[in-house]
């Protein structure tokens, strides 16, 4: 893998215990921050790209060969604790026609594989830690700008009306802001397990927690 140039290559893993929730102290917690660091370099480098002065149709495919590799990554990361699952979902990823084909896939082996936003809220007068709605890249989002990296990834068809250059500008950059919005505060429910994963991206400082509690997150 190339030499990351941003901050993020220089995180450390931090396990904290939050109020409320038993803290599960588990090889899961790095590799999750591994795969993490990756998605992260990749999402600052389809940023970069879209962020000269000048942007040609080399600098969409770019950004969009990085953001593929995203929703890719963050679509296989609750499978992390289970080698098996995480190679037999990788399988499917790869094998299925369409992204509506590789979400049933993977919602038949993880139903809450899609992470939430997570951070402060306040509900009946009192702050807390929980799921915040209608924040970043909704799982119904994810097919059409699927499909909107996949067309610039592809031999375009010389006969179909195609979005101009700009429209797909504009796709890039709403998508890099919904992940950021989703993905740097965030929680996910692991494969086959009732545990968690909370990741906090501070200033490229990663910080990644496993938890347990009793009541339902997602």
């Amino acid at each position: 893998m190339p030499e990351m140039s941003n901050s993020n290559s220089n995180s450390t893993v931090v396990s904290e215990l939050i109020d409320g929730f038993g803290n599960v102290e588990t090889g899961t917690v790095a590799i999750y921050r591994t795969l993490y660091d990756r998605i992260f370099w990749d999402l600052n480098e389809a940023e970069a790209e879209l962020s000269g002065e000048r942007i040609d149709f080399a600098n969409l495919i770019h950004a969009a060969a990085h953001l593929r590799l995203v929703i890719e990554g963050v679509t296989a990361a609750s499978f992390i604790a289970n080698h098996v699952l995480f190679a037999k979902i990788n399988q499917r990823m790869q094998s299925a026609k369409n992204y509506d084909a590789m979400r049933k896939a993977v919602r038949n082996l993880n139903q809450h594989y899609w992470p939430r936003a997570f951070g402060i809220v306040e509900h009946g007068g009192q702050t807390g830690i929980g799921v915040l709605s209608d924040t970043g890249l909704a799982e119904a989002e994810v097919g059409r700008y699927f499909g909107t990296v996949s067309e610039l990834l592809h031999v375009r068809n010389p006969f179909a009306k195609t979005p101009k250059p700009d429209d797909y500008l504009k796709q890039l950059l709403s998508l890099i802001e919904k992940f950021r919005d989703l993905l740097n505060w965030h929680i996910v429910q692991l494969a086959d397990s009732s545990e968690y994963l909370y990741l906090r991206n501070l200033d490229g400082e990663i910080k990644v927690q496993a938890l347990k509690t009793e009541n339902p997150l997602l």
